[in-house]
């Protein structure tokens, strides 16, 4: 009989220890990758991929609307000339429009720098968790 009573004594102590070792697990980090709770977290830092990604929008929309714009005014010019002599008006008025929107795409680019370097600091105080074992990184949950 002393057997039985020994191994509810353990069975209890077990199960105590169990309730805490379950406790502990749900408060541990863990990895959503490889399961490993060797977590580090650390704050984001100077973001160079926000940077040339926002400097390359600022260089090629205002390329690919100069050269579009450019093609579509020589086009139109070439049928008016070609058509029923209309008057050189019309022209002038597609160099002028030409020439603001050349203007308006030079101002973007010479400003696409220093946009982008100020863009790059976007979030650079946020918390990022990373896994110390497989590497992979992620933004910890909002508390609620």
């Amino acid at each position: 009989m002393a057997n039985p009573q020994v191994n509810r004594t353990v069975g209890q102590v077990e199960g105590t220890g169990s309730q805490l070792n379950t406790a502990n697990k749900v408060n541990a980090v863990a990895c959503r990758k490889c399961k490993s709770q060797q977590v580090v977290a650390n704050k984001r830092g100077y973001s160079f991929a926000n940077m040339f990604k926002t400097m390359g929008w600022m260089w090629l929309l205002p390329l690919v609307l100069v050269l579009g714009f450019t093609m579509w005014a020589r086009y139109y010019n070439m049928n008016v000339q070609v058509g029923s002599g209309v008057s050189s008006n019309g022209s002038e008025a597609l160099e002028s429009l030409l020439t603001i929107i050349g203007v308006i795409c030079g101002i973007s680019i010479f400003v696409s720098l220093p946009v982008s370097i100020l863009v790059g600091f976007v979030g650079r105080s946020e918390i990022v968790n990373g896994c110390m074992n497989c590497g992979f990184k992620w933004r910890p949950a909002k508390r609620k």
